[in-house]
């Protein structure tokens, strides 16, 4: 870097701001691709950031319904409380409702 030039490496955002950006990306992405690109972007997808608007519409339709319940409790676990939107289809028992209430 030479001296004047001001940038920010992505590695040195902060979570806030990762999760913003990777809101963007499919669920697939986030899961998969985002931890492996570095050990930040990796912590930005496993706190609440990212999950603070949780879209499986699409996917639970498609699903198993066990697949579904433990991706359900995964990703409402990783929202540590800070989840404000839960788009999902074919909750089959009592026990997903519980569990959103209690978190």
């Amino acid at each position: 870097m030479e001296e004047g030039d001001e940038y920010r490496r992505w590695d040195e955002l902060i979570p806030d701001a990762l999760g913003l950006i990777f809101r963007n990306l499919s669920l697939q992405e986030i899961l998969t691709m985002v931890p492996r690109v570095c050990k930040s972007w990796s912590r930005a997808v496993s706190g609440p950031y990212c999950w603070q608007e949780i879209n499986i519409e699409e996917w639970s339709t498609r699903c198993h319904p066990d697949h579904l319940d433990r991706m359900l409790q995964m990703l409402i676990t990783r929202s540590c409380g800070s989840l404000r939107k839960l788009c999902v289809s074919g909750l089959h028992n009592d026990t997903n409702f519980s569990f959103l209430a209690d978190q």
